[in-house]
């Protein structure tokens, strides 16, 4: 028995553990059993199992009890990088409330990078928006939104704590969204970030920047936004495409994460 124990690895009590929670019907918010019941159950060292389990908290499949355990977590947003949906109609498609902080709602003149990704000129004047986005009452991302003002005067005024931003393009600016481009990294959150996700400081984040335009190929909105990895995951489809080239055939990968 001893033996059986010693020779899982902490790859495989987690994949166990993984498919006992879904073996079990286990639902976010339930109890697992206590480590010594579950070392038993598996055959596994304690030590193993431990590891395991703090993997799966790292990785926000599992979250700890005040003293009182380990509990299957909610799962993770799921974003394909190959649309253009808002977050508030990814968030809805989950069945979740996506609620808004205005963090500032200003007028402010563009500098070198925004006048770059939007195609301004320096100084133009650029409606900046930044919000605080929570899913019910958990903060979710730290969004931010630059737009040429001219395009879209008066939006300062707007209520965006209670309206969409895609909406108000859409039906108060006729300005629809249809493509764009994204880039997705790692980083650690400065201490004004961690103290609005409610993370730690140097927790890492992601963190998204992009370009979104109409379909006239005219740059709409530059954006920046930082997320708690443990409430959003990403996937792509692999796609490989055939073309000809002087009578040969060939393959290229698709877009992926």
């Amino acid at each position: 028995m001893e033996e059986k124990k010693r020779s899982k690895s902490r790859n495989e009590a987690q994949e166990e553990l993984e498919y006992y929670i879904e073996a079990q019907g286990l639902k976010p918010h339930d109890k697992l059993p206590s480590e010594r019941e579950l070392s038993e159950y598996f055959e596994m060292n304690r030590s193993t199992l431990r590891m395991a389990i703090q993997r799966m908290v790292d990785e926000g499949k599992l979250y700890k009890g005040e003293g009182s355990g380990n509990y299957v977590a909610e799962p993770k947003i799921v974003r394909n990088l190959k649309t253009m949906d808002s977050l508030t109609k990814l968030i809805e498609q989950n069945g979740k409330e996506l609620r808004n902080q205005v963090l500032s709602a200003t007028v402010v003149e563009s500098n070198k990078q925004i006048m770059q990704k939007l195609k301004v000129p320096l100084g133009t004047k650029i409606f900046q928006l930044s919000r605080l986005r929570f899913i019910g009452d958990v903060p979710f991302t730290v969004e931010t939104s630059m737009m040429e003002y001219a395009r879209f005067p008066g939006i300062e005024k707007i209520d965006f704590e209670h309206e969409s931003l895609y909406q108000t393009l859409e039906e108060g600016f006729g300005i629809h969204i249809s493509k764009g481009t994204e880039k997705l990294a790692l980083t650690f959150a400065t201490e004004e970030e961690a103290v609005q996700l409610q993370v730690q400081p140097g927790d890492p984040i992601f963190f998204i920047s992009g370009i979104a335009e109409d379909a006239e190929g005219r740059p709409v909105e530059y954006f920046r936004s930082v997320v708690r990895p443990d409430k959003i995951k990403f996937s792509s489809i692999l796609v490989k495409e055939t073309r000809e080239k002087e009578g040969e055939t060939y393959g290229i990968t698709g877009n992926h994460l």
